[in-house]
């Protein structure tokens, strides 16, 4: 360090060589970002289309239509209409944070799907309380 810096060896202070501050890691899916201080808001978009999606699946089977019908309209399969159509019965203030990027940092697609959730509103926010 002292070559590189062009002076003496016993004139560099070892203690200033190391950075101490706090930070947080924020996943979203398979991406793991580091954040220095606070993590500012961040949207995730892949959440946002997913529950849009989850929505409009909502309306057509209340109109009649079958996973079946609407995988092969959507040109998806019938398994991943299923997974998705439950992030329609997200309550409101966290359909709300989740626009604004404020949902807890492991309220995810991957972890909605994976582990699902009650529909009962007052329920998801005591289970997501824990993320």
């Amino acid at each position: 360090m002292a070559q590189l810096a062009d002076c003496r060896p016993d004139k560099i202070n070892s203690d200033k060589l190391t950075i101490e501050a706090p930070f947080r890691t924020r996943r979203r899916g398979v991406e793991l970002k580091l954040h220095l201080g606070d993590a500012p808001p961040e949207i995730d978009r892949t959440l946002i289309r997913n529950i849009v999606k989850a929505r409009h699946w909502l309306a057509m089977i209340i109109v009649g239509k079958t996973f079946a019908e609407i995988a092969r309209v959507e040109g998806t399969s019938k398994r991943r209409v299923q997974d998705l159509v439950d992030l329609a019965m997200l309550a409101p203030e966290l359909l709300d944070a989740i626009a604004n990027g404020e949902q807890p940092e492991g309220l995810t697609s991957d972890y909605l799907i994976k582990t699902g959730f009650p529909a009962i509103w007052s329920e998801q926010f005591q289970k997501f309380a824990t993320l």
